[in-house]
């Protein structure tokens, strides 16, 4: 079961753990690789507050519609900026404008949607690591490679138990690798003790796979089922003389923050022009991050300035919580830049499971194909030598 489990998986799994690695830095690449947009050419050193400045930017531009920006961005980069075509204004396909930090007039463009080239990398690298660029076949067909995955782990935990007694002095040999052996035992040993040392991280990183590729199917109606639905309903109140701006809704954030006894800062703004709603995210430094289960996120409705909804997994909402386990736990954004090292580190070891596991298969696949052989001349001389032959 675990050697043609593997063998299935391999070229599917040894592709999701290259890209998972990278994915752990996906933010730092994707700057990188857009330098001339994210990158301010000269750095503000007290630069305006951003919040004043998108303000200002949806004043001027009617012909684009602001969904979402960051709070803090430091005087060295540009304002990111997700948009869309205002109605009756022509869709440039753009998606994400980039602002200059001291005048706010835009410095650039792009859209974000995946693609082969360095504007869409990011995207198309989280597209093929997901579901190889396939759609739904895609993501089912990693779905059943994660299952593949974790039950061959499973099993493969089980194989490093020592067959004969005392178990404990027998299994520390399999958590051990000697560097001075020769290749084929270093191979069976490297496969063996990486696997045990990282036993935990990958196996939380194969059920969070099965998580994500069967989510709409299996993982959401599971938590619906496991946990209480908040019924927070909405407030509704009457207009208020002017629409809630961007620093109104930072502001109220803010306030409905301190009135939860919650000290945390707010770190994007998000705006839906359907539901007339501005929200305001919260996170722990005041960037957005997936610390623990994820920001807060309050919307408040653009006429009445009320708070309208809010998505909190840390006081009560469990099956919000039970939603957002997934990618902070997959991405190992759980826990800052040690998880995300370690995930790092299982992407790794993954990739390295997938090539000892394969030259392990062979060599052996040698000594029983030769034990076949020298038995089936065996068999043949046998038969010849017969009297009845």
């Amino acid at each position: 079961m675990h050697r043609y489990l593997g063998l299935v998986a391999i070229p599917f799994l040894f592709l999701a753990a290259v890209t998972g690695s990278l994915l752990c830095f996906v933010r730092p690449m994707d700057a990188w690789l857009n330098a001339d947009l994210f990158h301010q050419p000269v750095a503000i050193e007290k630069p305006p507050e951003v919040v004043g400045i998108m303000d200002r930017f949806a004043s001027a531009h009617p012909e684009w519609i602001v969904r979402s920006f960051p709070i803090a961005v430091p005087g060295d980069s540009r304002i990111p900026v997700k948009v869309q075509a205002a109605p009756g204004h022509r869709d440039l396909g753009i998606d994400q404008i980039f602002l200059d930090r001291a005048t706010g007039t835009i410095a650039g463009g792009r859209s974000a949607e995946a693609a082969f080239d360095r504007r869409g990398m990011a995207e198309w690298l989280v597209d093929f690591h997901s579901k190889l660029v396939l759609g739904t076949w895609g993501r089912w067909l990693m779905g059943a490679v994660a299952i593949a995955w974790l039950v061959g782990h499973l099993i493969g935990f089980y194989l490093t138990f020592p067959l004969k007694k005392p178990f404990w002095k027998g299994w520390k040999k399999s958590w051990k690798v000697s560097f001075r052996s020769l290749l084929a035992k270093f191979m069976l040993d490297w496969h063996k003790a990486s696997a045990l040392w990282l036993f935990v991280p990958l196996t939380v990183l194969a059920l969070t796979s099965i998580g994500f590729n069967f989510f709409s199917e299996a993982y959401a109606p599971a938590v619906e089922a496991l946990f209480a639905k908040d019924k927070s309903e909405p407030v509704k109140a009457p207009p208020l003389a002017h629409e809630m701006n961007f620093a109104d809704a930072v502001a109220a954030g803010r306030a409905e923050a301190a009135r939860e006894k919650i000290d945390w800062q707010p770190a994007t703004v998000l705006a839906d022009p359907k539901e007339g709603t501005v929200g305001v995210t919260l996170t722990d430094d005041g960037r957005l991050n997936y610390h623990g289960l994820g920001p807060i996120y309050y919307y408040f409705d653009r006429r009445s300035h009320a708070l309208v909804e809010t998505l909190d997994p840390y006081h009560g909402n469990t099956e919000l919580a039970g939603y957002r386990l997934l990618y902070p736990l997959h991405s190992g954004r759980v826990g800052g830049n040690f998880t995300i090292l370690l995930v790092f580190l299982s992407g790794l070891a993954t990739a390295g499971l997938c090539v000892t596991g394969v030259y392990v298969w062979w060599k052996k696949r040698q000594s029983r194909v030769a034990a076949r052989k020298a038995q089936a001349k065996r068999a043949t001389a046998i038969a010849r030598a017969s009297p009845a032959a």
